[in-house]
């Protein structure tokens, strides 16, 4: 026999209580009773138990007849000492918590204002093993009228079915789960204790499912015990059923969710909702692809399987979806269905009539053009391109690398051949192939070749002087023509790398163009500056940059763009000095590392070209070391044509006390924009 715990309640001492009689007789003082009054002072021990002594002290106390206690009267026959002043008795053990009454001969009881307490052991011998939610559980021991509640868990049942002094019954809450009980006592500082063994709350057990494989939507049977305890069963793939169609204690039938998959069910415990996960399994019967035949697109493709009847559409590759109307035929093991255009190979996906969706292990394939190879390897605009593969009839048009116009006049075509003429327009790049049916694949890469070149020299170069070209692809180029319709066929020499040819007399300044061995023309970015020899610049002020110790000041007055890595308009080398003016007097300042940077030449000299279509003027000035200017000299700009300046240096007068600025002004109208390229001296 176990203590489950003892609750301990004080007994308040001194307590003085007072009859009707004694409230009339207001005027005496309380603590001097009246004749025939009855006063209880005090009672105790604190803490008496049942069984032990227990004293009340007061005033008259020969009156008193009986005391009551809570659920037992002593009367004063079985009082172990009875005086005016002291009653003496032994705790009864049917007594309980609470209020004392003293029952006065001729006169109005006494109650007590405390309440009564005790120490009482409670013990426990049994409880009852296992139990059905909403069932009884049983609990034995002493002292059980003590007893104010039993926990469930977290769960208080605080109503008995029946209390005595030896048992109690509580019915099991249908939300409680197996664990230990609580019992708890009464009073003002209740203590608890658990059981040492858990109670046992019957769930629902799984002996078979009836079939173990089926279809969705189909009746499935849990055969077992207590399943009327179960209130949800949840399928695997998320399908959860709480309407059955019949449920007892020893089955359940049910529909199959339309997203049941294969696997175990999991039962719900009603009010508890404890998951019960049996050992047994379903398995869910699905269409099941194993063979598909390969066709062209739009022709039809025979699927073979089981359970095919169940199919209500097919998802091909490209996410293109085809409804069972539109099936050729179906059967239970096979569908005819025509290949959509657009279908690429790839995973086949279908849904069943209940919408489960299902991935075919078998992945469908339709036949393609392939390419294996290009003749030449290496093309060029507008050269002969044989493609060679596989159903290449099956080509409606090719787009080429650069493109977006389409090719579809070809020189010939068969399942193993394609010739076509390649597009001036094509860049090297990976061509793509557009089938009759719309669906676009991609070949190889085809490397499609072009002249390029990167320097012409000398510049300026003269009439019948010889002229080099400089670049890759230059065996591609049949010819070269000028600015100004000069046209040159013959070469002095060609190789990959290299042209040199004379310089026709009618030849302008200007950009080149490559005429290709397949007519197609390309203009060069750098131009073949034509005329008499330039003057040597001894010294480079700027000559793709600016030369060491130099430094680009800035300007004032409405300069938009001094650009010195300007890479457009370029005469030698890759850069230009860009200048745009919008303010008449704008200006561009470079600062020289050395004052003197013109000591020993005779010329500034500088290479212009206009960038408007009108010609223009701009103007060199020095600004000498201690703040004095020197003149302006005004040169002339040509719209569209690089042309050399010369300005003597004596024009400037006397610059011995060393220049401190270089200054390019504006001297025409706005806007006024150029190039320079390139400023030196000689």
């Amino acid at each position: 026999m176990k203590n489950l715990y003892k609750i301990k309640l004080l007994l308040l001492a001194f307590l003085v209580v007072s009859t009707g009689f004694f409230a009339s007789c207001g005027d005496d003082d309380e603590n001097t009773p009246n004749s025939g009054q009855v006063q209880l002072l005090s009672f105790g021990p604190t803490g008496a138990k049942h069984g032990e002594e227990i004293r009340f002290i007061g005033h008259n106390l020969n009156l008193v007849e009986a005391i009551e206690l809570p659920g037992v009267t002593v009367p004063k026959a079985k009082f172990v000492e009875h005086t005016s002043e002291l009653i003496r008795l032994v705790v009864p053990q049917e007594a309980m918590e609470g209020k004392i009454t003293l029952k006065v001969t001729g006169g109005a009881d006494v109650v007590s204002k405390t309440m009564l307490s005790f120490e009482v052991p409670i013990t426990v011998a049994s409880v009852t093993a296992e139990a059905r939610p909403g069932g009884t559980i049983t609990i034995t021991g002493t002292k059980l009228t003590w007893v104010d509640s039993v926990g469930f868990d977290n769960l208080i049942v605080k109503q008995f079915i029946s209390k005595t002094e030896t048992q109690i019954q509580v019915q099991v809450p249908e939300n409680a789960k197996t664990g230990k009980l609580t019992i708890y006592g009464g009073g003002e500082n209740p203590t608890f204790l658990e059981t040492e063994k858990e109670v046992i709350i019957t769930l629902p057990t799984v002996t078979s499912l009836s079939p173990a494989s089926i279809r969705h939507d189909e009746v499935l049977t849990i055969n077992g015990a207590n399943l009327d305890l179960v209130g949800q069963v949840k399928f695997p793939g998320g399908g959860n059923v709480s309407t059955f169609i019949s449920q007892s204690a020893t089955a359940i039938t049910l529909k199959v969710p339309v997203t049941a998959t294969n696997g175990a069910l999991t039962l719900v415990a009603k009010g508890s909702l404890v998951e019960v996960k049996p050992t047994q399994t379903i398995s869910i019967i699905l269409p099941v692809i194993t063979a598909i035949s390969t066709v062209r697109h739009n022709q039809n493709t025979t699927i073979t399987g089981t359970d095919l009847d169940r199919i209500k559409e097919i998802t091909f590759p490209g996410n293109i979806t085809v409804a069972r109307a539109n099936f050729v035929s179906q059967t239970a093991t096979q569908i005819v269905v025509a290949v959509p255009a657009m279908a690429a190979p790839g995973t086949l996906r279908y849904k069943t009539m209940n919408d489960f969706a299902v991935t075919s292990a078998v992945n469908f394939n339709v036949l393609l053009p392939t390419v294996s190879s290009y003749a030449p390897a290496v093309v060029a605009p507008n050269g002969t391109l044989t493609i060679n593969g596989t159903n290449l009839d099956l080509i409606q048009d090719i787009t080429f690398g650069g493109m977006t116009t389409k090719v579809s006049t070809f020189l010939n075509q068969s399942a193993t051949r394609i010739q076509v003429t390649v597009p001036t327009a094509a860049k090297t790049g990976v061509p793509k192939f557009t089938l009759t049916s719309g669906y676009v694949i991609e070949g190889p890469e085809l490397t499609i070749v072009m002249p390029t070149v990167s320097s012409i020299t000398p510049a300026p170069v003269a009439p019948g002087s010889y002229l080099t070209i400089n670049g890759s692809n230059l065996t591609l180029v049949r010819m070269v023509k000028f600015t100004g319709g000069a046209e040159v066929s013959t070469f002095l020499t060609q190789t990959e790398n290299q042209i040199i040819l004379m310089v026709p007399a009618t030849a302008r300044t200007g950009k080149l163009t490559l005429v290709t061995n397949t007519n197609t023309e390309v203009e060069t970015t750098q131009e073949a500056t034509v005329g008499a020899a330039a003057p040597t610049i001894r010294s480079f002020i700027y000559d793709d940059a600016l030369a060491s110790g130099w430094a680009q000041w800035g300007g004032y007055n409405g300069v938009d763009v001094q650009d010195l890595n300007n890479t457009t308009n370029v005469k030698r080398g890759a850069k230009s000095l860009k200048v745009t003016y919008s303010g008449a007097s704008a200006t561009i300042q470079l600062k020289p590392g050395d004052a003197n940077f013109a000591n020993g030449y005779t010329h500034l000299v500088l290479y212009v070209k206009g960038g408007g279509t009108a010609n223009n003027k701009a103007a060199i000035q020095f600004k000498l070391v201690g703040g004095a200017f020197t003149g302006e000299q005004e040169f002339d700009i040509v719209a569209g044509e690089y042309t050399v300046v010369q300005i003597p240096l004596s024009s400037f007068g006397n610059i011995s006390a060393g220049v401190d600025e270089f200054l390019i002004k504006n001297k025409g109208a706005v806007p006024n924009t150029f190039y320079i390229d390139d400023l030196g001296l000689r």
